[in-house]
């Protein structure tokens, strides 16, 4: 049954002290600097910079103790539900900025998938990919069952889209659209002749042994969140770094949100091991999809866009592949059916570094089923424009068929 629901984010974090009161005994002598509380914290202080009302609770989805699943919630209750599932090693927390626009038009949840983020952490004991994916859709249905959801829109990220696509596929009837940013998990796949680069084909070269060892820790199961605990005190250190290098393009995170989004991505990163073990199992080295869903997509049986940050490392052209094989198949369901959206000025997160410009594109792929009585002209989040156009453009053709949204300034 679903845990009971927390005190909105604001007044939590108004609750909770700055910091979380530990012996000094365990602060001083553990080798990983975090806590369930600590992370519980990260989340109120991070969910506060939205500024938004917003409840977060756990959902049992299984016997065990550590088999729940966790999700941040706001929206009207008569509002169509929207359900945000986030990458490979995020969190539901990542669609912060893109929160407060989320709840003006849909029943929003963004959740943790079982393993990951906030939510439990099972013992994984998948040895193959079938049942690394059913460790996470299993897991996703039993909580949509228990939220009492018969039809979302289901949207992913990266990894979250592998799993979003997967589910719809086996799932058809609870999805009403599927919104997906991903290109490397669905349309990618290795060449039969495929090679590495030459400067480490050779064993005997300090590039190749380095080659070697990291196919290897691939295969042994080795993640990045793995690498963060085993730095122990440093991992912090490394994590604080790349959150403040990596989110650049666009509209570049704030100060205050870096602070609280580095905290928070250290927690759930520094966590125990579970969902993350199933990296090896889904991918190869270098993104290679084990089980490709291209191939598989164009039995989809639910409305489907994409959208892509046009400086993502994901080409924009895999989706428009994709959309042209359901097309063939069985024809577009809707008007916002088989559209591939092009986010500029953003990256691998285009939610993050465009939540703006993010937002005019999921409004345009879900306007059937969103609340007509939000005001399409209102300022979208407290984000300023970038002075650009969103792209629309029909996976059929990868031309434009939609008038581009006016420039924001």
């Amino acid at each position: 049954m679903a845990g009971a629901v927390e005190p909105s984010a604001n007044e939590a974090n108004q609750a909770a002290s700055a910091s979380v009161s530990l012996p000094w005994w365990v602060r001083y002598t553990r080798w990983r600097p975090t806590s369930t509380a600590e992370r519980e914290r990260a989340e109120r202080n991070l969910l506060a910079v939205t500024q938004t009302n917003l409840n977060v609770q756990n959902t049992s989805v299984g016997p065990g103790k550590q088999q729940y699943m966790h999700s941040i919630q706001g929206g009207p209750l008569d509002g169509t539900p929207l359900v945000c599932v986030p990458g490979y090693g995020a969190g539901a927390a990542f669609y912060f900025r893109n929160l407060p626009s989320f709840c003006r038009y849909f029943r929003t949840f963004a959740v943790d998938p079982l393993g990951t983020g906030m939510s439990g952490r099972p013992a994984f004991t998948a040895k193959d990919r079938l049942s690394a994916e059913n460790f996470f859709i299993t897991a996703l249905d039993k909580w949509r069952e228990t939220m009492g959801l018969e039809k979302v829109i289901l949207m992913g990220h990266s990894m979250g889209g592998y799993l979003a696509a997967t589910y719809a596929l086996q799932h058809p009837e609870r999805v009403q659209h599927l919104v997906l940013m991903l290109e490397h998990l669905s349309q990618t796949k290795q060449a039969e002749d495929y090679k590495p680069p030459a400067m480490v084909q050779s064993p005997w070269t300090w590039r190749g042994q380095l080659y070697r060892f990291a196919m290897n820790c691939w295969e042994w199961g080795a993640t990045p969140g793995g690498f963060v605990r085993a730095l122990g005190p440093w991992g912090r250190t490394l994590i604080e770094r790349y959150a403040r290098n990596r989110f650049r393009e666009g509209m570049a995170l704030t100060e205050e949100e870096v602070a609280a989004f580095e905290d928070y991505f250290y927690h759930i990163t520094a966590a125990k091991g579970s969902g993350e073990h199933a990296l090896r199992h889904i991918l190869k080295p270098f993104a290679w999809a084990h089980h490709p869903l291209e191939g598989q997509l164009q039995h989809l049986k639910v409305p489907v866009t994409f959208i892509y940050g046009e400086g993502d490392w994901m080409d924009p052209k895999g989706g428009a592949r994709v959309c042209q094989e359901i097309r063939q198949e069985r024809g577009q369901l809707t008007p916002a059916d088989l559209l591939v959206t092009s986010i500029p000025q953003a990256g691998h997160y285009p939610f993050l570094d465009q939540p703006d410009l993010f937002m005019k594109a999921l409004l345009e792929h879900t306007k059937p089923y969103r609340l007509e009585s939000a005001a399409d002209d209102a300022p979208l989040t407290k984000h300023a424009g970038a002075g650009v156009d969103v792209v629309v453009t029909s996976g059929d053709s990868c031309q434009e068929t939609a008038a581009k949204q006016r420039k924001h300034s």
